[in-house]
């Protein structure tokens, strides 16, 4: 095995935002005031971003966005809804002295107090996981709220990409309020108590489009029963926005929620939301247009790869029934979208486990990387040789990347494809090793890819992600932390997006003050400030003439061969050519 060295080293923290590298100038844009750690999402070709802000920082919350075992929390300040607490009961009493108590009652919380307060979430108040933040001014980052107006943090918001006229697009989760409610009397229950309970509005998640300050929720096409839901993943420069939505609901489903959801034992709102969540929709891939008025016009709704890549569904029952879907996850100037779909073989079976533990054979089903094209769903790899798949960007030289996954060493492995569809051909790239997971995020039209990859710590066997960049034309697959500077103090974890200038948005990790939930420093019983390693979001510049460092002294060891060609050059490439041909 021929091993090759790049760079690991994460140094003590400098005091500077920006560092002069050998081939990259790493400027941090992502510290803001009201959270811990920030993750990259897109950047445009003016340099303005898009990324997101991380509520919670681990597993604490359930997908209610309610505390699970500690707060969890990366948020300072968190608006707790104090008048939803009852500071008699014994839950609170047992946890704060006298004086906390009453300062607590008259809206005085120190940090001490907001992180029992958040432990514990006697009110069960909703805690959202993300915020949102744009940069259409440099170094200014603004978290626009996108559904949330009144500030409560409840729900999740998220901006997924930005085009070069500095519209961003994204998703926002429901908000919630603090309503009373008195369920029906029964025998059981002749009298029953009124509790308040947080009950959401409708539509438990929906696309967003932020235009010059101001944001447009994008409606569903389908919205019965709880009013559906959409999602905006990306947007063209010519205002195509690519995500998927809610399109229907089968009638055996529509007639469980009615008999479920009457508001007899909980409001009909949350019963919905709740059902809605648990995937009670239909769900299809959507490319919308944005309109000069900045109105959204109806969408495009798109089909999936379907039954032997037919585009048509297999008409299954029992363990054979099946629900297709698909996903948008890019769109370019062409109009060519691309993304995953539900793929079925009706010649194939597996054996699966179903929910009551029976284990049954029923026919493959699997989700695959999917071109939307001229009213067409095209496959875009070999479902025999990988097991899921997803085609995550396109570029306006129709380029598309994505990952295939199937079990390399023992293990489930996401790896790396472009496929170029002028030509038919797709083509899967190694990365740093034969194992290492890679997945891209994103293309420019200089046809660079960016994205994160495995990499084994030097002696060790522990994996870790590195932000990477892979250049098609030149076949280069290359770590960015080997391109920043030895003495950097960042580590790139994920590279997200990367615009026609070359700059990256990438998501790093570096030491930095820890903080309270409120904000203030933490210190030792010396007076020295502590500190904790956290993710920021910086951004790449190309330095002039820049030549990497040779940075022998710290090192991540991995094993690099040659990409490999997988289902590719000929078989799917002249499939493609010949199902285009087909069915114009």
């Amino acid at each position: 095995m021929k091993l090759s060295r790049i760079s690991l080293a994460i140094l003590p923290l400098l005091s500077l935002c920006s560092v002069q590298a050998a081939v990259y100038n790493v400027v941090e844009i992502g510290e803001v005031s009201e959270v811990k750690s920030t993750y990259a999402a897109a950047i445009n070709d003016s340099g303005h971003a898009v990324l997101n802000g991380a509520i919670s920082t681990n597993s604490a919350l359930s997908a209610q966005g309610v505390p699970q075992n500690g707060n969890g929390l990366g948020a300072f300040n968190f608006p707790i809804d104090l008048n939803a607490i009852d500071f008699e009961s014994e839950s609170i009493t047992a946890v704060l002295t006298d004086e906390q108590l009453a300062d607590a009652i008259n809206g005085n919380i120190d940090a001490t107090v907001q992180n029992i307060l958040l432990s514990l979430n006697p009110a069960g108040q909703r805690i959202g996981f993300s915020l949102s933040y744009i940069s259409v001014t440099d170094g200014i980052l603004q978290n626009l709220p996108l559904r949330d107006l009144t500030q409560q943090r409840s729900n999740s918001e998220y901006l997924y990409d930005i085009n070069n006229a500095g519209i961003a697009v994204g998703v926002a989760g429901t908000t919630f309020t603090l309503q009373s409610y008195t369920p029906d009397v029964t025998d059981d229950e002749p009298e029953p108590e009124t509790v308040d309970l947080w009950v959401p509005e409708a539509s438990y998640q929906l696309g967003a489009v932020v235009q010059e300050g101001q944001v447009r929720t994008i409606p569903a096409p389908y919205q019965e029963l709880g009013g559906g839901y959409t999602v905006a993943r990306a947007i063209s420069n010519n205002g195509l926005i690519a995500g998927f939505g809610s399109s229907g609901m089968t009638d055996a489903v529509k007639e469980v929620i009615e008999e479920a959801c009457t508001g007899a034992s909980q409001p009909v709102a949350l019963c919905l939301h709740n059902r809605a969540i648990a995937g009670s929709y239909l769900q299809r891939g959507m490319v919308w247009q944005l309109q000069a008025d900045g109105s959204v016009a109806a969408p495009e709704i798109l089909g999936f790869l379907g039954n032997k890549n037919t585009g048509t569904a297999f008409d299954g029952e029992g363990v054979n029934a099946i629900t297709y879907f698909s996903v948008a996850n890019d769109v370019n100037d062409n109009g060519i979208a691309v993304g995953r779909s539900l793929y079925s073989d009706s010649d194939r079976t597996q054996r699966v486990r179903l929910n009551n533990g029976q284990v049954v054979d029923q026919i493959v089903r699997a989700q695959h990387a999917s071109l939307y094209v001229e009213d067409q769903v095209l496959p875009l790899v070999d479902p025999l040789e990988w097991s899921i798949s997803d085609a995550v960007a396109i570029n306006n030289n129709d380029i598309i990347v994505g990952y295939g996954q199937k079990v390399i060493n023992s293990a489930a492995r996401n790896k790396m494809f472009y496929h170029d569809y002028s030509a038919g051909q797709t083509r899967f790239v190694d990365g740093f090793f034969s194992s290492s997971t890679t997945q891209p995020k994103a293309i420019n039209d200089s046809n660079q890819v960016v994205g994160q990859a495995e990499v084994i710590l030097g002696g060790t066997t522990t994996r870790r992600g590195h932000g990477f960049i892979y250049d098609i034309t030149a076949d280069s697959f290359t770590d960015l932390n080997t391109l920043i500077g030895c003495n950097s103090p960042y580590t790139v974890v994920d590279a997200t997006d990367i615009n026609n200038n070359g700059d990256i948005l990438a998501t790093a990790l570096i030491m930095k003050e820890r903080k309270d939930l409120l904000g203030e420093v933490v210190v030792d019983a010396q007076g020295n400030p502590l500190r904790e390693e956290l993710a920021v979001v910086v951004k790449l510049q190309p330095v002039a003439n820049g030549e990497p460092e040779d940075c022998a002294s710290e090192q991540t060891e991995y094993e690099r061969k040659g990409g490999t060609a997988g289902f590719g050059w000929l078989t799917l490439g002249a499939a493609l050519v010949w199902w285009r041909r087909r069915k114009v």
